[in-house]
């Protein structure tokens, strides 16, 4: 056979939404590995007598145990399993053991005197011939078990299939030193990022491919990746691109490799019953992705892939034009959109300026009329103007040809966009015409594909929604206390800069990882934290001096001053009338009671204050003032009150003890009413993470005094925000700004006590980013340097 090829019915590092594991249909009767057997075959599955296995890991194994289990009523000959010695016995201790799945090794076939599993012991670099003319060679693999990969071989030309592997030179010589190898396939499964990763668990990326490559002197050979992990797809994709491996070089589900040439077969689907499975899956995975921009790149990846295009353009319909929201073409590597760099093309209006329809565009056709539009070559198309593609096609060498362009219509029947597809790809380097299949799958594609968009778009609607109300809440919080406002806003951007750190860091949080949606549900929490401050007074909330309320008393007790003054001097001036006592005597009474009055305003002025703390001489003297009154013409005449010689002794800020539980109680508040809202399973978290920013590790904080592992990584963050935003915020009416050494000092104290988290306040400072934040939003002058060591941390 002349085009004899394979078939990846499986091509990824894991199950995720439309991407399977690893499995390789070499015949009808042969595969590699078995990651996805069942749900690609189907029926047709009951013809496979032989899998040749690379490893014992669970992604390449999977299906084994449910095919036997399905066709076994069916078959009369046993199912042949090859794999290296040690792959074969972890199979057979692991799975087939009677505990996790029948030992089907054996259970006798029900037509036939032989058992159902026939285990096969293979070794490296021995040929194996499964069927007449096909030719299987085990070559060494570098993974965390034993592995091995295939050299598969028919009518003197093969394909090298790397299996899971680290860096191997061995296979990298096979390739240089046989010429009737046309392909490579290796295992490219995490980005350069995680190197480290990559390393401990034997994968490759693709640096390290670059690295294999670099030195080989064969040129005339076809190189593909597969096995990528589907949470890194499009990173590994763009760094693939780099090296000079496009989307054509990535193996998907169902992608062909023909052995003589090396060269990718048609990318699309064999048959109707495999296309509308794949549609199947293709609208689950639509329905299950939420977020807008992934969700539209799903769409045009693939519906080009289901359909076999080499281009598509998905425009969002918004304010009267047509949007260009994705834009991909394989074979030039061009990916526009979505989770990629952006597009700028302008979009096309719907009508013109004189209010006549755009009808020369082809897309803004679809979307006005709500109609399917196949184009065989748009060079000989002269309903519509192709400036646009024939423009493209001259800057980046291409030859657009085929056109497929379909409306996006939601549950309304409106339509809410055009997908646009082009190329229909009829073999190797062949442009075809999109046919009425092509049509039924495109309108059917698109028809989910709008309901997958307006679901996702309202979702973030609501999000917005959301979003747009708490900030609302800032705004009202704002007009109720302007410093509450200006501290949350710089308490969410401390929180955001943290959890990016975290996110980057190669070191102590290598683990730690947050995606789009974690670090999203945390500055949710993060602007919620203070919520439950609307239920506090604002005359506590931004009580600037201790004698605030809803006036500030000191002017009251000015007052009371001025009238003991003339009460001292009317009783100086009554007694000279009277010459009842000298005129020094007299004197010296006057000149002492107003120099007490004057020094003891000046001490309820100096307390009021609250900047600095209050000493006990101070608190004191106070007192005496309440026990004390002054004394004049026959009356006592009282400086201060109960009530507000006991906020004058706060000697701490400008709250009393009463005030302080009142502002405490904010975080009680603010927690219950975050747990009574109905957040969905993605944002489950924030009532903890926002209504633990005052918990403390040893268990000593509030509203629920948790301790230790009790407050989440993220609640920590949170708690660290805000009490360093408290301690060098400089718009606070009550207190004094700390400069940032002070604020830092009293940060690691406040670790070593066991009250913040000693390692994630360790990193604050070893990552700078304590000074990253105060260069962003401190006073020069605040900024001083800080000389603390918190390695003993």
């Amino acid at each position: 056979m002349s085009d004899y090829s394979i078939r990846f019915l499986g091509a990824f590092g894991s199950k995720a939404g439309i991407h399977c594991t690893t499995c390789i249909q070499l015949s009808d009767k042969t595969l590699i590995d078995a990651g996805n057997v069942m749900q690609a075959l189907a029926d047709q599955a009951s013809q496979i007598e032989s899998i040749f296995l690379t490893h014992s890991h669970l992604d390449h194994i999977l299906d084994i145990g449910f095919f036997i289990d399905h066709f076994f009523a069916q078959r009369q000959t046993p199912l042949k399993i090859y794999g290296l010695p040690s792959t074969l016995q972890a199979l057979k201790k692991n799975i087939f053991n009677d505990d996790i799945w029948p030992d089907f090794a054996q259970i006798k076939l029900l037509n036939s005197s032989q058992f159902a599993i026939e285990w096969i012991e293979i070794g490296y670099n021995q040929v194996y011939e499964p069927e007449p003319g096909l030719f299987l060679t085990p070559v060494e693999a570098n993974h965390t078990v034993e592995t091995c990969g295939y050299i598969i071989e028919h009518a003197g030309s093969a394909v090298l299939f790397s299996g899971d592997t680290y860096l191997n030179p061995k296979m990298w010589q096979l390739l240089e030193e046989r010429s009737s190898i046309k392909a490579i396939v290796v295992d490219v499964s995490f980005p350069n990022r995680l190197a480290d990763l990559a390393r401990a668990s034997k994968h490759m990326t693709p640096d390290l491919l670059r690295q294999s490559i670099a030195h080989l002197q064969r040129k005339d050979y076809q190189l593909y990746a597969f096995h990528l992990k589907p949470a890194f797809i499009d990173e590994i994709s763009q760094e693939l691109a780099l090296i000079g491996l496009d989307l054509n070089h990535i193996l998907q589900e169902n992608d062909r490799i023909c052995l003589q040439t090396g060269l990718l077969c048609q990318r699309g689907v064999d048959n109707q019953l495999d296309r509308v499975m794949r549609l199947n899956k293709i609208g689950a995975a639509l329905s299950a992705e939420q977020r807008l921009e992934p969700l539209l790149e799903m769409i045009v990846t693939e519906a080009k892939n289901i359909i076999g295009a080499d281009g598509g353009t998905l425009y969002m319909l918004r304010d009267g034009a047509l949007h260009f929201t994705v834009a991909q073409t394989d074979s030039l590597s061009i990916r526009m959109g979505g989770t990629a760099e952006a597009i700028r093309w302008q979009p096309l209006p719907l009508y013109l300026s004189n209010g006549d329809r755009n009808n020369t565009m082809v897309a803004v056709t679809a979307a006005l009329e709500n109609r399917l539009i196949n184009i065989a070559d748009i060079y000989q198309s002269s309903d519509f103007s192709f400036e646009g593609a024939k423009r493209f096609d001259e800057s980046n060498g291409y030859r657009s040809k085929s056109m497929l362009v379909v409306p996006l219509r939601n549950h309304e029947a409106k339509v809410i966009g055009v997908l646009q597809l082009l190329n229909k790809q009829g073999g190797i380097e062949k442009t075809t015409s999109f046919n009425s299949e092509d049509e039924a799958i495109a309108l059917s594609l698109a028809s989910q594909a709008a309901i997958a968009v307006t679901n996702a778009k309202l979702v973030d609607d609501l999000e917005a929604l959301l979003e747009s109300f708490l900030n609302s809440i800032i705004f009202m919080m704002g007009r109720k206390s302007p410093y509450t406002a200006g501290h949350i806003n710089r308490m969410v951007a401390l929180s955001l800069m943290m959890v990016k750190e975290v996110h980057q860091d190669q070191g102590v949080y290598l683990k730690k990882v947050y995606s789009d949606q974690q670090t999203k549900e945390i500055r949710l929490a993060a602007l919620m934290h203070d919520i439950g401050k609307l239920a506090t007074p604002e005359t506590i909330m931004d009580k600037a001096t201790k004698l605030d309320g809803h006036y500030d008393r000191i002017g009251l007790i000015r007052l009371r001053a001025q009238t003991i003054s003339l009460a001292i001097e009317n009783e100086a001036l009554k007694r000279q009338m009277l010459q009842s006592e000298a005129y020094s005597e007299i004197e010296q009474f006057r000149v002492e009671n107003l120099a007490r009055l004057n020094q003891a305003l000046a001490l309820i002025e100096k307390s009021n204050q609250g900047t600095e703390f209050f000493p006990d001489e101070q608190v004191e003297q106070i007192q005496d003032l309440i026990d004390n009154p002054f004394v004049a013409g026959g009356q006592a005449w009282f400086m201060l009150t109960e009530e507000e010689g006991k906020a004058l002794k706060v000697q701490k800020g400008t709250l009393t003890e009463e005030e302080r539980q009142i502002i405490n109680e904010h975080a009680e508040i603010g927690l219950k009413v975050l747990q009574s809202l109905p957040f969905p399973e993605k944002y489950k978290d924030i009532p903890h993470i926002a209504g633990a920013h005052h918990e403390k590790i040893n268990g000593k904080g509030y509203p629920l005094g948790l301790r230790g592992e009790e407050i989440s990584f993220e609640a920590r963050i949170l708690a660290i925000a805000d009490i360093f935003e408290a301690l060098t915020a400089h718009d606070r009416p009550y207190k004094r700004p700390n400069p940032l050494s002070l604020a830092m000092k009293i940060l690691y104290f406040m670790a070593k006590d066991n009250d913040l988290d000693r390692e994630i306040v360790k990193f604050f400072y070893q990552s700078g980013l304590y000074l990253k934040y105060a260069q962003r939003f401190l006073p020069k002058e605040q900024i001083d340097p800080v000389d603390i060591d918190f390695s003993d941390l």
